[in-house]
């Protein structure tokens, strides 16, 4: 057996995927909304100058054209109706590979958890003959190969099937209060109308929506065809982030209990960058799982970190009384000055967050970087209270300073410029793209 089950690499892997799928759709939908406009356009324009315009309302315009033209505007009609087409084939294309990454992490998962604890496969029907270990070369090998069997078997099931399997295998529960377990099987199963059936609504897909209690609009009847708006979108990213996490979590914990303090570090990462990011909704929802349901946690120190953290979680989504009450649940008195100092400024007291802030000094528990970066600080920062009291500690006002190579800048403007091309028409696009909102599509 392994010494320890290391599942952060993991899982970090899987987030950054998700993140920059998700970071990428806004200006990819952008770019699809450009050249669908421009490719109108040009059509518009090449009927106006060439046909004679007989009738238009507010939604069609009828043109008469000599037979000469018709070919070239059939041919523009058409590339309009691909750029068209684009839009609705993007957020779908999203989702697939949202679901694909999903996947993916979750066979490199087990097949982590399996080389750490091999005795979870049943060794029933998992024999292996003496000419392919010969072959194969080692024991090793021969266990790799017979875990490389298993994980695709359970891949090949459904996605709750396979939680069924984990929940089996691993002794433990995984879908009981798991709020979004109903979202998540949806999601999957839209996947695989999208992969297999062009979105159009099957009969599986609603009884297994049924079947796990999954919302769909009265209106979505087999032989409906379902797309992937915007907020579904972000939706599908929050829901794989949190299963993954969660996921990862549980297992880690209960299959090696002597690495809880790895998987603290991990958790804290990660809400840590989304309190960052101001993505205060996945946040709460992670940070109450961290809080409410973890039982154990590697230190008191630790479980405090995720108190404050969910708190200022949602003081910034505007539940500032559901912050005071997590705070007021917390006996304080005893805990050192870091924790009484973001005590103080979630609970907007900066006279005393000041008087923390000089007392903790230059070299306490609470450090230049910390007072700059922390989220936690994002209103105090802003005070006099805290300008006062980090010029007096660190000798100079808050400032940052940041660095940047300039070669490697150099090198991403000449490749940049490598990919422009000479035609005014990528010019022009390049234009309208960067004018584009990326909420615009």
């Amino acid at each position: 057996m392994a010494e320890n089950l290391e599942l952060h690499e993991i899982v970090d892997d899987y987030i950054h995927k998700l993140e920059a799928l998700h970071e990428v759709i806004p200006y990819q939908m952008s770019m699809a909304s450009v050249l669908a406009q421009k490719s109108a356009k040009q059509h518009k324009k090449f009927l106006d100058e060439n046909a004679e315009k007989i009738e238009e309302d507010d939604e069609t315009t009828s043109y008469k054209l000599d037979f000469k033209i018709s070919r070239r505007s059939s041919r523009l009609g058409r590339r309009s109706d691909r750029a068209k087409t684009v839009l609705d084939l993007l957020p779908r294309n999203f989702v697939v590979s949202f679901v694909s990454e999903y996947d993916s992490f979750l066979g490199q998962l087990i097949t982590k958890i399996l080389r750490f604890k091999p005795e979870i496969i049943d060794s029933k029907d998992k024999s292996i003959s003496l000419s392919d270990l010969v072959n194969l070369g080692s024991v090793e090998a021969a266990k790799d190969k017979i875990f490389a069997k298993e994980v695709e078997s359970i891949l090949r099931s459904s996605h709750a099937d396979q939680f069924s399997w984990m929940e089996k295998a691993f002794d433990i529960p995984l879908t009981k209060g798991l709020e979004s377990w109903p979202t998540f099987i949806e999601l999957t199963e839209r996947r695989n109308l999208f992969v297999h059936c062009d979105g159009v609504v099957s009969e599986q897909y609603l009884s297994v929506c049924r079947k796990h209690k999954a919302q769909i609009v009265p209106e979505t009847v087999v032989g409906t065809r379902l797309q992937a708006e915007k907020k579904y979108l972000k939706q599908s990213y929050e829901v794989l982030y949190e299963i993954g996490i969660k996921l990862s979590q549980v297992l880690w914990r209960k299959l090696s209990p002597s690495d809880i303090e790895k998987a603290e570090t991990s958790l804290s990462n990660f809400t840590y960058e989304l309190l960052i990011e101001e993505n205060y909704s996945l946040a709460k929802n992670l940070l109450d799982f961290a809080c409410c349901t973890l039982k154990k946690w590697d230190s008191e120190g630790s479980r405090l970190v995720y108190v404050v953290n969910r708190a200022l979680a949602y003081k910034f989504s505007g539940n500032n009384e559901m912050c005071q009450r997590i705070l007021e649940s917390e006996d304080w008195s005893a805990c050192g000055d870091n924790y009484q100092l973001c005590v103080a400024v979630l609970k907007d007291d900066f006279e005393k967050a000041k008087r923390l802030v000089l007392r903790i000094g230059a070299a306490g528990s609470v450090g230049e970087v910390d007072y700059i970066e922390w989220p936690c600080f994002k209103d105090f920062r802003t005070s006099d209270e805290f300008i006062s009291a980090f010029t007096e500690v660190f000798g100079c006002p808050p400032s940052t300073i940041e660095q940047v190579d300039n070669d490697n800048l150099e090198g991403t403007l000449l490749e940049d410029e490598s990919h422009r091309g000479d035609s005014n028409e990528n010019d022009e696009l390049e234009k309208s793209v960067e004018s584009a909102s990326p909420d615009q599509a």
